[in-house]
């Protein structure tokens, strides 16, 4: 009889280029690729100075969203969300902290454009260098009528419109998983209609899996060839699966938070969506995996957010046969840990 080696029977991987990392040949069956739409290339705007800003009990220096800006733009991170500047004087000054700085990341702001002076917020922005601006409206704040709902649609467009015109690339951006799906339709379309570079699926967290790759094969069918991004809250825990769901369905841009941080529940983790997109999906996001720890701890000492130990990818209990891990894992056994036989002794 030959001999029967378990091990070879048993592990059924494929290792990145590099040999870093497994990958399951279950993902890479010919059935489940067939089921992608992937795009050639995602790029990561990432929201930790924004979406972190907005957990209770942080708050962060000027000095401190610079710290984090600057090693994102060291780890070849392709934006940065910088908050909404054409109404917060606060986020404006930091925009233009970031002009002055020089880096290679791209500044991403928000405009919101159901104020009555929103075509002079967005020319502030522009006049301090945003790279992206994306008219976002949050008119879920009050009911739409349905006789209101062309108004809307018109405002959209014509604040694409004024926006497009300086030049900037141009996006837009809406909260619209909780809306009627005729008139988010609409809405998105307007902004199309209205010279749009990009869309983006704002807020989420409440829809599954297959409701999101719906959403983003819907609005793939009004944006055509230009940019769909996606910005997924963790409200059932679906953040970062969302988020790759809707890679697989086409979009191109994906928001994420170091650590997951933001108010409630979260946003998708930024290590968890670079991680799966680049070992299990095959992306080369240009992004440096190896300083990943670092950026997660960097986020976890200047907010005072320890992550659990958990914590897929950044945890201390994650992968704890490698080196540099296990001693520090020992030293927290032996202090938190009781035997058994002296419980018994008790």
């Amino acid at each position: 009889m030959d001999r029967f080696d378990i091990k070879d029977a048993c592990l059924s991987v494929e290792h990145d280029p590099q040999g870093r990392f497994w990958n399951s040949k279950w993902n890479l069956h010919r059935d489940v690729l067939e089921q992608y739409n992937l795009p050639k290339r995602v790029t990561i705007t990432d929201s930790t100075v924004r979406e972190g800003g907005e957990v209770p009990h942080v708050v962060y220096k000027m000095e401190d969203k610079l710290r984090i800006t600057r090693l994102l733009d060291e780890m070849n991170v392709h934006e940065i969300d910088c908050g909404f500047a054409s109404t917060s004087q606060g986020d404006l000054d930091f925009l233009k902290h970031l002009d002055a700085e020089k880096l290679k990341i791209k500044k991403s702001v928000v405009a919101r454009i159901e104020v009555p002076d929103y075509k002079q917020g967005i020319d502030r922005v522009v006049n301090a260098n945003a790279d992206i601006v994306i008219c976002a409206l949050y008119a879920h704040l009050t009911p739409i009528p349905e006789s209101g709902r062309a108004e809307y649609c018109q405002r959209v467009k014509d604040a694409v419109s004024h926006c497009k015109r300086s030049g900037v690339f141009t996006s837009f951006w809406v909260p619209c998983t909780n809306w009627e799906e005729t008139f988010v339709l609409d809405i998105y379309g307007a902004a199309v209609d209205g010279g749009a570079d990009g869309i983006k699926i704002g807020g989420g967290g409440y829809l599954t899996v297959p409701a999101y790759k719906r959403m983003v094969k819907l609005l793939k069918g009004i944006s055509k060839d230009i940019e769909l991004g996606i910005h997924v809250h963790n409200n059932y825990g679906l953040a970062t699966a969302c988020t790759l769901a809707a890679v697989e369905a086409g979009a191109s841009n994906v928001g994420t938070s170091v650590n997951g941080l933001s108010h409630g529940s979260g946003l998708a983790a930024f290590e968890e969506v670079v991680m799966a997109l680049t070992v299990l999906y095959g992306f080369d996001l240009g992004i440096k995996i190896e300083r990943i720890m670092e950026l997660s701890r960097l986020v976890q000492e200047i907010t005072g957010i320890k992550v659990p130990l958990h914590k897929p990818i950044v945890g201390e209990s994650v992968f704890p046969e490698t080196p540099e891990k296990r001693p520090r894992l020992e030293k927290r056994k032996a202090q938190t840990f009781i035997e058994p036989e002296v419980i018994g002794q008790r």
